[in-house]
């Protein structure tokens, strides 16, 4: 089912790790969502779940029609643990230190192309598909 190619989604982390990928499949297109820290915090720290169904909602930018009530399902919604605000700096942190760089690696290599992910994810999809047009 991978005959014309893949997607990763978080890998890979680190430049050890893009340097051992590039090795093993040297044929990657790379995809930066740009965003802005502040906006990752809010969408982020206003997600709820749905402990039933799993629904995602954003109270703040796609909230349900009953507070903490999922419209799915009526199930109750919850902050994951990865979604507070601790959890979320420190994960912006880890990224700065650790991911952000192959950023750079990437665009040296002619790999990269950025899509801006400040906007609506219908918009941002669009953009995805015109480089990726079977994903």
């Amino acid at each position: 089912d991978c005959k014309k190619g893949f997607i990763l989604d978080g890998f890979p982390r680190t430049i050890p790790q893009a340097e051992m990928f590039e090795k093993l499949k040297g044929d990657v297109q790379v995809v930066n969502f740009e965003v802005n820290n502040d906006l990752i915090i809010a969408r982020l720290s206003n997600r709820r779940v749905c402990k039933e169904c799993g629904q995602n909602y954003n109270v703040k930018f796609h909230p349900p029609k009953a507070e903490g009530k999922c419209d799915k399902c009526g199930g109750d919604l919850y902050t994951r643990d990865d979604d507070k605000l601790e959890s979320i700096t420190n994960r912006l942190e880890v990224y700065r230190k650790q991911t952000e760089p192959l950023i750079d690696f990437y665009r040296k290599l002619g790999k990269l192309t950025d899509i801006d992910s400040a906007r609506d994810s219908e918009f941002v999809l669009v953009d995805f598909k015109k480089i990726f047009p079977l994903a």
